[in-house]
């Protein structure tokens, strides 16, 4: 079961408290993912004419590098 499933299985079943948790792991998980295509940016990793995620992405560590 992914997580999403046990979130959607907790509020289900009424429990609001590990359900809230499983949201906050993935709000967490999703920013993890965000952060690493900002690092692998700014290493330059990613074309930023690739596509335009990826450019959005190139600007935006370009940007927190100049912070």
């Amino acid at each position: 079961m992914t997580i999403e499933e046990q979130e959607r299985a907790a509020y289900t079943s009424g429990d609001t408290k590990l359900a809230d948790a499983l949201a906050r792991v993935i709000d967490l998980e999703n920013e993890a993912c965000e952060l690493r295509a900002v690092i692998r940016d700014a290493r330059g990793e990613i074309d930023a004419e690739k596509t335009d995620w990826n450019v959005i992405w190139h600007e935006r560590a370009r940007a927190a590098l100049e912070d």
